[in-house]
């Protein structure tokens, strides 16, 4: 089981991988292409590389500086939450866990390896709440997609006509709207009060029934049935924590408020970031784009469908600037150029979040002395 688990979680990761060069060939050969048919990988990456070292060194700085200024906001919105499960660690703790989560995330684990990380070393803080320890990881999570996607919303909203009068930009905002409503849904079924009644009558009608009793015991026999009885006894006792955890931030507004608008701050910050490296890359955009089409790609990006987004960003950038250069008639950059400066910001909005995820790599190597290692940890969370 462990084996077919460990493959399972590999052979996600290699397609991810796959998926994320693919995009990124695409895109790049592409651009090389317009640039320069006869010799596309040649003097087409050397235009690419020109503008990608084009970018002034002050507005790069001050979008490395809007980045710091999402990961202190994003430290204390996580103390609040776990606050709530009056679980109490210092601020530099937090800060520790979130540096060392945001490069499991990035390089290692997977997508959702870093909250896998945080979860596991808060767990180990608070040795009688588990369950809630995990809960704040995920709930911490939430909030911060309900943020991203409003303010998506919002934007999306407020340029809808344009958005939808354009092929290109239309499906995107169908997407992320649609996505923010299925969002939307779960957080309301999960504060639904009876929703740990409603698991156990369901969970009682299908395991508890005779006929499935009866038939369970003759296909496993009576020795391992019972043993997986105790072990869905165990998992359930969990869930049903988490589930408690869980509703138990509905009895705390003001939490809930505090930490939606600490959201807000960040992906706003994140917009003005992509804004800085955008002037900094003196690309003929007005912010309205950087407004709208930023928050919606980060939307999209965070379908783990590739590596940290890799891939999937890059194209969105290229071709929702593209379009919506088309649709407003803002700008009066040659395709091919905005095409590479578009790329150049996505790239540079990736590296500044590497640049990051290597802080917290540093962070780690220090904190492990004292703390169980990355080994350890997956093989907990298996």
């Amino acid at each position: 089981m462990e084996v077919n688990g460990l493959m399972r979680k590999h052979l996600g990761l290699l397609l991810r991988t796959v998926v994320s060069v693919g995009i990124l060939y695409y895109l790049f050969n592409s651009i090389f292409q317009k640039e320069s048919p006869e010799h596309p990988w040649t003097e087409g990456s050397a235009k690419l590389w020109a503008t990608f070292c084009s970018v002034d060194p002050l507005w790069l700085g001050a979008a490395v500086l809007c980045f710091l200024v999402i990961c202190v906001v994003n430290i204390i919105r996580w103390q609040i939450i776990l606050r709530v499960q009056d679980i109490r660690i210092s601020l530099k703790r937090a800060a520790e866990l979130f540096f060392i989560g945001h490069f499991f995330n990035s390089f290692m684990l997977g997508a959702t390896g870093g909250d896998v990380v945080k979860a596991y070393y808060v767990a180990q803080e608070t040795h009688h709440k588990k369950a809630e320890a995990v809960m704040t990881v995920i709930i911490d999570r939430l909030i911060g997609l309900v943020g991203l996607f409003a303010v998506a919303a919002v934007m999306l909203l407020l340029n809808l006509r344009v958005l939808l009068n354009n092929d290109s930009l239309r499906p995107m905002a169908i997407a992320v709207l649609s996505l923010l409503a299925v969002l939307l849904i779960c957080l309301f079924v999960g504060f639904w009060p009876g929703l740990g009644r409603a698991l156990h009558r369901w969970r009682e009608r299908v395991f508890g029934a005779r006929p499935v009793s009866v038939v369970l015991t003759r296909l496993l026999g009576e020795g391992r049935s019972d043993r997986w009885r105790g072990r869905f006894a165990k998992v359930r006792e969990q869930v049903k924590k988490m589930i408690g955890a869980y509703q138990a931030y509905a009895g705390h507004k003001p939490a809930l408020v505090k930490t939606f608008l600490l959201a807000l701050v960040t992906h706003l910050s994140l917009i003005l970031s992509a804004l800085c490296i955008g002037n900094g890359l003196h690309i003929a955009v007005a912010p309205q784009y950087y407004l709208v089409m930023v928050p919606a790609i980060n939307c999209i990006a965070a379908i783990p469908i590739t590596i940290g987004g890799l891939g999937v960003r890059e194209g969105l950038f290229v071709e929702s600037m593209v379009a919506f250069v088309g649709a407003t008639g803002l700008g009066a950059t040659t395709e091919v150029l905005l095409r590479q400066q578009a790329l150049s910001l996505s790239l540079l909005c990736f590296a500044i979040m590497v640049f990051f995820s290597i802080i917290g790599g540093v962070v780690y190597l220090f904190f492990e002395r004292t703390h169980p290692s990355a080994a350890q940890v997956a093989a907990e969370a298996e």
